[in-house]
């Protein structure tokens, strides 16, 4: 029944255009409401934020493609195998060792292309967006290091891909009917693959981890009106969120979907 009141007092808040001070206060208080986040709750939420968006009457809508990079991603790509035959318990941030005499390059941390598109609804000040973004390891990840003992060189390789659909809510604001600049917060679905390698000539270690999360959402933007249709823009997202502990064979290890989205966007609009 809490959940329910704060639905209709939000609904109440949008059909009545209050102000958006009170709008984010009433929002906070909703996702306190649905904080632990389970599949039950998401999609309870999710039906709520699209009834919002119907009860607003969008006098905008509008659709984008987006393309740019994730500068970090994967966490610390950690395993339980790392920790006891390499002696990395954090992962990519531990595995990097040098020795006089051994041939090594450094493992950096991967960076990844993220390719995406949105639709946003837009009604004065507020709007809801939904999304899809895929990310794909194009960067970093491998190179060599040496073994605890100090007398192997040992071959090392992360990858990962991810999908995420992220579902968001906020504040936009037009100037001179030309540029907008938008914030808002939100919730993801995301599911992807991790998968690590590390080979000497006594270790020859594979794993492969596969999961979904349900990450939080932050998002920043702005963009440029060429014409009532056409628009130009970046964005910054930041998803934080990882899977639950996943095995495979001696190894364990959690799917870390958490980092910064900087891309780059071309928008349709539809004003009704």
């Amino acid at each position: 029944m809490k959940k329910l009141r704060y639905i209709i007092i939000f609904l109440h808040l949008c059909r009545e255009r209050y102000a958006v001070r009170e709008l984010i206060v009433f929002a906070k208080n909703l996702c306190k409401t649905f904080y632990p986040l389970t599949a039950g709750r998401i999609l309870f939420f999710i039906a709520a934020l699209m009834f919002c968006a119907v009860q607003l009457h969008a006098s905008e809508f509008s659709i984008s493609a987006r393309l740019g990079y994730m500068p970090e991603m994967g966490g610390s790509m950690a395993s339980g195998w790392q920790a006891e035959n390499l002696d990395a318990s954090e992962g990519i941030y531990d595995i990097n060792r040098s020795k006089d005499g051994m041939a090594i390059s450094t493992v950096d941390v991967p960076s990844g292309l993220v390719l995406g598109a949105d639709m946003r609804i837009i009604r004065e000040t507020i709007y809801f967006k939904a999304g899809i973004d895929y990310v794909y390891m194009v960067s970093g990840g491998k190179g060599s290091t040496v073994d605890p003992s100090g007398t192997e060189v040992v071959d090392v390789k992360y990858k990962q891909w991810s999908v995420d659909v992220p579902f968001t809510f906020g504040v936009a604001l037009l100037f001179w009917n030309e540029a907008r600049i938008y914030a808002g917060i939100g919730i993801a679905m995301a599911y992807g693959s991790y998968s690590n390698s590390f080979k000497s000539a006594s270790l020859d270690h594979s794993a492969s981890f596969t999961g979904y999360a349900l990450p939080l959402v932050a998002e920043a933007g702005c963009e440029y009106l060429f014409s009532e249709k056409i628009s130009a823009g970046c964005n910054i997202k930041y998803l934080h969120g990882r899977s639950n502990l996943i095995e495979d064979g001696d190894d364990y290890a959690r799917v870390d979907f958490s980092g910064f989205y900087i891309t780059a966007s071309a928008g349709l609009h539809f004003n009704f």
